[in-house]
């Protein structure tokens, strides 16, 4: 609580108060006992003297899309809905500030959100539910029930994901769900049996931060992992539906990379999805690459590859990477004699491609494959570094309308960038590569948490996700954190 001037409303301030009147001075009793706000009560909660405690801190976040009067107001009923989720409470102190009455009130105009709309918030509130698995998760599915229902705009929606995911990259431990009080069933109370509400009392609280001398594993290794991947944009391209998966991959990569890009042939622009098609994926990296012109590298990864980022710590981020020591996942194709109409066609369009490189290009790609053959890479990784981005642009262009497929398309620029011999060695050439598997085939079957990633992986909606964050926290424990 705060003395002297509260967070009072302009219809409050205008009809207490005339501009020839003393300021307000209200005075709370100092020697009040807290008290905390059980399940299904609610309060007006804005931004004056107001404490978040670290199981709390995702309840930071101010909307965006309503008037900045409303701003700290329609917070408060959120965050004390999604406490609900994780048994906590909003608790009220007696007042530790003083606000001096110095400020003109602001019109009713600016407050509109709040006059207007929050009887419905409330009830909204209180009806809504959600079968989400993790706390964010509910976070966001409330945020877009909110968005459908006009209680604040879509930009909000994005802010809120954004949000999370900052949370998520920095290490933040999300709280643990419990069961709702309110659902619980409870015994009839008859017509003696009601009484007043007397509000829950607590012990004091102690408000400062309590610093503690060392750094757990878990932590120390995600700020390592950090600090080494934090300039590199990760790019997943999505061949399973995107409404089931796209946020995991936010949630699990982007506490690790700079950026994390959602490609996919269906966008969505709600979940920040952008269109590409996966057989020349290849020709629209450049406009990533435009978008973060200071990233350190690029690393292109297909949802089906999983993978084990703790693993590639000492992989040069200077260099090129790609699987050109995964025998099956590259390899020659020989143009003579070929009766594969495909594969004729994408030679004829490889060749012409190269014929309109600079020489440097040519040179450097004929002195690794010659003039009889091709080759093919699955390409559902690879890493560019920043020093071959205006390489890879430029030969993209170049190759200009032809239709070379992914596949031909991206071995044949890193071979016209550099030779094999430069390539990292140790970066993806540990990998578990598993084709033709058996449709009842189990993520722990088949992964590994030793390799630099595993294919395939097949990751099609939430369950299945939760599935294969219990089989890489065997890599990084701190991941059951996110399930």
């Amino acid at each position: 609580m705060c003395n002297g001037l509260p967070d009072v409303d302009a219809p409050f301030y205008f009809t207490r108060k005339s501009l020839e009147m003393e300021a307000f001075d209200f005075r709370f009793d100092t020697d009040a006992p807290k008290v905390a706000l059980p399940q299904g009560m609610m309060t007006p909660v804005n931004s004056i003297n107001t404490l978040f405690h670290s199981p709390a801190f995702w309840g930071l976040a101010l909307p965006v899309s309503v008037s900045p009067m409303a701003s700290d107001i329609i917070r408060g009923y959120l965050a004390q809905r999604i406490l609900w989720e994780i048994g906590g409470y909003l608790v009220v102190y007696p007042p530790t500030v003083h606000r001096v009455d110095n400020v003109h009130a602001h019109p009713f105009d600016d407050e509109r959100d709040i006059h207007v709309n929050i009887g419905r918030l409330i009830k909204f509130l209180m009806e809504w539910r959600s079968s989400k698995r993790t706390l964010f998760e509910r976070i966001l599915d409330l945020s877009y029930a909110m968005t459908e229902e006009g209680l604040w705009g879509e930009k909000d929606l994005h802010f809120m994901a954004a949000w999370l995911q900052d949370l998520v990259a920095i290490g933040y431990r999300q709280p643990r769900l419990l069961s709702l009080d309110i659902d619980r069933p409870r015994a009839t109370i008859g017509h003696g049996d009601k009484k007043e509400f007397v509000p829950k009392k607590l012990p004091a609280v102690h408000l400062g931060v309590e610093e503690i001398g060392e750094v757990s594993t878990e932590i120390d290794n995600l700020i390592k992992w950090r600090k080494h991947f934090g300039d590199i944009v990760l790019i997943v391209h999505c061949t399973e539906p995107v409404d089931r998966t796209a946020l995991e991959w936010r949630l699990l990569y982007g506490r690790i990379f700079r950026a994390v890009v959602i490609l996919s042939e269906q966008s969505n622009s709600d979940l920040a999805v952008e269109l590409s098609n996966l057989a020349q994926a290849y020709k629209f990296l450049p406009k990533v690459f435009d978008r973060f012109a200071g990233a350190q590298g690029f690393l292109f990864l297909q949802d089906h590859v999983v993978l084990n980022y703790w693993n590639l710590l000492s992989a040069d981020k200077a260099k090129l990477w790609i699987t050109n020591q995964v025998k099956e996942s590259w390899s020659d194709v020989p143009l003579q004699g070929n009766n594969i109409e495909w594969f004729v066609n994408q030679g004829d369009m490889v060749k012409k491609a190269v014929g309109n490189f600079p020489p440097y290009y040519q040179t450097n790609y004929r002195r690794s494959v010659g003039e009889n053959k091709i080759i093919h890479c699955s390409s559902e990784i690879f890493y560019i570094p920043q020093q071959h981005i205006g390489d890879f642009s430029y030969l993209v262009k170049a190759i200009g309308s032809l239709d070379i497929h992914h596949t031909f398309a991206i071995p044949m620029v890193f071979l016209a960038m550099d030779s094999p011999s430069n390539f990292e060695s140790k970066a993806l050439s540990k990998l578990v590569y598993r084709a033709d598997l058996p449709s009842n085939t189990t993520f722990a079957s088949i992964y590994s948490a030793e390799a630099h990633a595993v294919y395939p992986l097949k990751v099609r909606n939430e369950m299945e996700f939760v599935k294969l964050i219990r089989v890489m926290a065997s890599g990084d424990p701190f991941l059951m954190e996110l399930v």
